[in-house]
């Protein structure tokens, strides 16, 4: 995994329009717009630190349910797990919300054309495991300190294609800066469960008990 060049070059961005629907699929101890504060696992892009030494929390969305379903509940199953299952208790600690910015976002595209611009590849930044995340996460670190507009990162999902994951930092966007949606816990919610359910099975997923 190659480190980010310093000076940072030139950030390809994104707008992202005020109004679009973002899904999100949380633990339902966090708020339907609410930012991680640095806790829990390392994932590809956060936690990381400001130029201060402050880490900057995030949020993790994706334009499409089903996409926020494999980049969180089946994010770590492996395509050659003998047994892809999923426990439904650990399914059921979700909340599956719909978020939607006030005003438009600027986003750092990490799509093919961008990262080739850097020399790199989506086989070094998007589609890396997650013992490189120390790593990639210093490219978003990087990408933060290089662009005070830059409100989040995009890219197409790894687990979900064509669909696109989002992560965005707070401290350039705010969390009453969102309207909510939808926002349904799964334990209460036998419909939403069946859907999740047959996300899964898409992928021989089993969610048992």
């Amino acid at each position: 995994m190659p480190s980010p060049p310093s000076p940072f070059p030139k950030i390809n961005k994104r707008t992202l329009r005020a109004g679009t629907e973002l899904h999100r699929n949380h633990l339902s101890s966090f708020g339907a717009a609410q930012f991680n504060p640095c806790m829990g696992q390392r994932t590809r892009f956060a936690p990381f630190n400001d130029g201060g030494g402050n880490c900057v929390p995030t949020l993790y969305a994706a334009t499409s349910r089903e996409a926020a379903a494999f980049e969180s509940i089946f994010h770590d199953i492996e395509p050659t797990s003998a047994f892809k299952t999923v426990r439904l208790a650990t399914v059921e600690q979700r909340t599956i919300s719909i978020i939607v910015p006030k005003r438009n976002l600027v986003l750092a595209s990490l799509f093919a054309p961008d990262l080739k611009a850097w020399g790199i590849s989506r086989s070094d930044l998007i589609e890396t495991s997650k013992s490189t995340y120390a790593d990639t996460g210093s490219w978003a670190q990087a990408i933060h300190g290089a662009s005070p507009d830059v409100d989040g990162l995009i890219w197409t999902s790894r687990q979900c294609d064509p669909d696109q994951c989002i992560v965005l930092f707070e401290d350039r966007i705010a969390e009453d800066e969102f309207e909510i949606g939808d926002s349904l816990p799964v334990a209460s919610n036998a419909g939403l469960l069946l859907e999740l359910r047959d996300y899964g099975l898409r992928a021989g997923i089993t969610i048992i008990s």
